[in-house]
């Protein structure tokens, strides 16, 4: 059987669980696959049944958070450069007949380099043929013009800012001797010879897609973790809200909406994803550091979450209506498809409060349609098997081309040493 790099780039959680649940898939189908992610995450995903490399990340989780927050790109340069070198060099290592990689933009670049096919996971909102608009979520100008005017102006601005969004992994591009990426941020988020969407057309639509793009459905993931010691106590007399905010989230943000909810006739269950976070947790609250996700999306009336197309997914799989608090443009653009079918609402993180929280929460229990779309969206979802129909798109992609092997003569550009290489080395094979 050909064997496959699968790659993730620890931005947040998700790029690390979407390639190992589809790496999983892939060796439960037969095929040599090699995972390739940083290990930070190690204690929530577990040990593989095939090799794993651990891959050091150039930035870590806040860094990113910010960076997102702001806009900004979250590789410079020289990270694209560094990670090509690494990429080249682990292709090497596995000799692969096929790479599939999550945020691991490098890959549109060495995978040229390396002649070999590569499949880009990435969200549908984020695709060229999706008009799903952007919105950001905090920009000055909305201090200065306010929040309706500074939308509409930066809307002008995004062909702009889009471009200057993709200038970063261009510039490598060019430094590696291929041709640029792509003219803006949606080209170059979906850049490669294969594209898979974990999403589905109902919720997340495009125009007619090219035969090498593809829905694949939901990925929904829920950590293998021992439920924490009140799991079985949980009063069930009252809604259930359960809270989880991601590894992007803020302790003090999510401190802020458990105040908000302490107030209300309502049970809550929390997840910090914050190790050791110190909080004032409220007496209708439960907290803990991590919770099974499935079960507790399962369990709740409602689920206040970033809005992301992984939390707002697993609220979604369980037929359970969420609120968004978004805290970049991804988080606020998913929330808002599903806010379209009345299954969600969403509050931009600078305009949470307390009391929004309390008034918004009241409201969404106190109206059924919530649940009631939510469902609709829970019965979408479970026409699709993400792992079946990636599984069999790769059957296809390698039915389709001969397997090569891989050349080691490979120019991976500028040899320049720079202080992200050292951060971007992979630690020993495990």
């Amino acid at each position: 059987m050909p064997h496959i790099l699968v790659m993730g780039e620890a931005v947040t959680l998700t790029h690390v669980v979407r390639p190992t649940l589809l790496a999983d898939a892939l060796h439960a189908a037969g095929y040599g696959v090699t995972l390739a992610c940083d290990p930070r995450f190690n204690a929530l995903i577990g040990p593989r049944p095939y090799r794993t490399i651990a891959l050091k990340s150039s930035i870590d989780p806040a860094t990113s958070t910010v960076l997102l927050k702001q806009n900004q790109p979250l590789f410079s340069v020289e990270t694209f450069n560094a990670y090509v070198r690494e990429d080249v060099r682990l292709m090497r290592l596995a000799q692969p007949q096929l790479v599939v990689g999550d945020m691991r933009q490098s890959l549109a670049i060495s995978a040229q380099l390396t002649k070999v096919p590569y499949v880009n996971i990435i969200n549908a909102h984020w695709s060229p043929w999706s008009d799903e608009p952007f919105a950001l979520v905090d920009h000055p100008l909305h201090k200065v013009l306010g929040r309706e005017t500074g939308d509409r102006l930066l809307s002008l601005l995004t062909p702009l800012g889009s471009m200057m969004m993709a200038l970063p992994i261009n510039i490598a591009a060019l430094n590696n001797g291929v041709a640029p990426i792509g003219a803006g941020l949606r080209e170059t988020f979906c850049s490669g010879d294969y594209v898979v969407y974990p999403d589905i057309p109902e919720l997340s639509p495009t125009r007619p897609l090219p035969p090498n793009h593809r829905y694949i459905g939901p990925l929904d993931f829920s950590p293998q973790i021992a439920p924490p010691p009140w799991w079985d106590k949980v009063p069930d007399d009252k809604p259930v809200i359960y809270v989880n905010l991601g590894s992007s989230g803020e302790p003090a943000l999510l401190e802020v909406i458990l105040a908000g909810l302490s107030d209300l006739r309502v049970t809550v269950i929390a997840a910090t994803a914050h190790p050791g976070a110190a909080l004032a947790v409220p007496a209708n609250a439960f907290v803990a550091d991590y919770l099974p996700g499935d079960a507790a999306a399962a369990n709740a009336a409602l689920v206040i979450c970033n809005g992301g197309a992984s939390s707002g997914c697993q609220a979604l799989v369980a037929g359970t209506p969420f609120l968004g608090i978004a805290s970049n443009t991804d988080q606020l653009s998913y929330g808002t498809m599903v806010a379209k079918t009345g299954a969600a609402e969403n509050l931009r993180e600078d305009e949470v409060t307390a009391e929004r929280v309390r008034e918004t929460v009241a409201r969404m229990l106190a109206s059924p349609g919530y649940r009631e779309a939510a469902q609709r969206l829970k019965q979408d979802f479970a026409r699709y098997d993400a792992k079946a129909n990636f599984v069999a798109f790769i059957g296809e992609i390698l039915a389709a081309a001969p397997i090569k092997a891989l050349s080691s003569e490979v120019d991976t550009g500028p040899r320049k040493e720079d202080a992200s290489k050292q951060d971007s080395r992979a630690i020993p094979v495990s």
